[in-house]
């Protein structure tokens, strides 16, 4: 359930999806530097988006795009954020509109992205749970919708979480009739678990396939567009 540190952290998962011929890797949300639990401790894992691109993106092979979860520091505050990286360079960047973690800034509705000819739209977290944000990237023409979590919590909270979580997911692919591509963290820790909720859901809602609660665990889906 950590954070990745570097890039060093990421270059067999990259490989392997170069291996695969994969177009687009979706990380979890806070992927680098992990799960902020207190502001200090979002304040330490902060970066800025050029940091970013310096950091990550210009190790990245020029066919895949990645959604890199981490905190970005702005001017504005923290922001849980999600940087499309592409080509060497950060393309776009979504940051989460409804944030819960201590000393992380509300963000705005974000833009599509286009990968290939179709156009992408990002949701993070909780954001999720809010059908409005949804419809308004699907009503922008969105055909994918990618859903950075990380539902890192105690015991209790995962029992709590996690059928809600799945439908949220399966819910908002069903109505604005998008694929739904989520990636989560996973495994355990005394007294805390991911819910692993790593999905591919079709426009019908029905899932496509899933992860189980294995650290390190690649999905690689075909999507029928």
């Amino acid at each position: 359930m950590g954070g990745l540190t570097d890039y060093s952290d990421l270059e067999a998962v990259v490989s392997e999806c170069v291996r695969r011929d994969v177009d687009l890797l979706l990380t979890p949300e806070f992927a680098v530097g992990g799960l902020p639990h207190t502001m200090p401790g979002a304040v330490d894992r902060a970066t800025s988006l050029k940091q970013l691109e310096d950091a990550w993106a210009r190790s990245l092979p020029e066919s895949l795009t990645v959604v890199l979860g981490f905190t970005e520091h702005t001017t504005a505050g923290l922001f849980s954020s999600a940087a499309v990286l592409r080509g060497g360079t950060a393309l776009h960047v979504a940051r989460k509109v409804f944030p819960r973690e201590p000393g992380i800034t509300p963000g705005t509705t974000s833009l599509l992205f286009e990968l290939g000819n179709i156009p992408v739209g990002i949701i993070i977290c909780a954001d999720a749970r809010h059908p409005e944000l949804t419809a308004s990237l699907a009503n922008a023409g969105a055909r994918i919708l990618l859903c950075p979590l990380n539902n890192d919590m105690n015991t209790a909270h995962a029992v709590e979480w996690e059928q809600p979580t799945a439908d949220a997911l399966h819910g908002r692919a069903l109505e604005t009739r998008c694929y739904v591509v989520s990636a989560d963290v996973a495994g355990s820790s005394p007294g805390r678990r991911a819910l692993a909720a790593t999905f591919a859901v079709s426009p019908d809602g029905d899932t496509i396939a899933s992860t189980g609660n294995c650290p390190g665990e690649l999905l690689v889906v075909d999507l029928t567009l």
